[in-house]
């Protein structure tokens, strides 16, 4: 599992930018995730940006030389994944009073996991793009489900302005899981958590469209 980095809305603004391309020609698609994450396009301007990357260089996730700024491990993968980005996948979770969300975006040459907390701060961790789709949501529903007593997860994936996919995990105060996609009248009653990761599996076993 990777390993998770603490970056301001700052820092997310910088790796937007920079995955916008040279002269912009992907800024439509890094938009769209801004809104996702809850940032506003509006206010992503060069000043926010400017200080993304001189806090990415205090803290050695990216590095100056001759004047140049040479991104690190971490910032190249969130690059890779949103400069190559064509699956998104929300995932929201509840256990007792926790409140978890995760924003994964699938790219052909990365994948990009975002947890947003408070304070404009997110949890980022750079994925491995040949992992299945489904292994990241089933550590996130692991995350959701720790302990005893109640607790749902609700997942939505798509590629572009195509379908989407989608699944609703829950599981009752007597340890009865659930399973629904979203769609039957009647959700299916798997017998334990193996089930549940059949049914990610089934529907998350890769990125949609990957590729594409």
């Amino acid at each position: 599992m990777a390993d998770t980095t603490l970056c301001t809305f700052a820092e997310l603004e910088f790796l937007l930018r920079s995955a916008a391309g040279p002269h912009g020609e992907r800024t439509a698609g890094m938009d769209a995730v801004r809104r996702r994450l809850g940032l506003q396009p509006e206010t992503a301007t060069d000043v926010v940006t400017a200080a993304g990357v001189a806090s990415l260089l205090a803290r050695g996730l990216c590095t100056d030389e001759g004047g140049n700024v040479v991104p690190g491990t971490l910032v190249l993968g969130a690059v890779a994944a949103l400069s190559t980005l064509h699956t998104t996948t929300e995932a929201a979770g509840s256990a007792g009073d926790r409140t978890l969300a995760m924003f994964l975006f699938s790219g052909t040459a990365g994948r990009l996991a975002a947890y947003p907390g408070p304070f404009g701060l997110y949890g980022v961790e750079a994925l491995d793009a040949a992992e299945p789709l489904a292994a990241p949501l089933a550590r996130f529903v692991d995350r959701c489900t720790a302990g005893d007593g109640e607790a749902a997860v609700v997942i939505r994936s798509g590629a572009g302005d195509g379908p989407e996919t989608g699944l609703a995990i829950a599981r009752a105060a007597d340890g009865t899981w659930l399973v629904s996609d979203g769609q039957s009248a009647t959700p299916g009653l798997p017998a334990d958590r193996d089930d549940v990761v059949a049914a990610l599996v089934e529907r998350f076993g890769a990125p949609v469209a990957a590729g594409a």
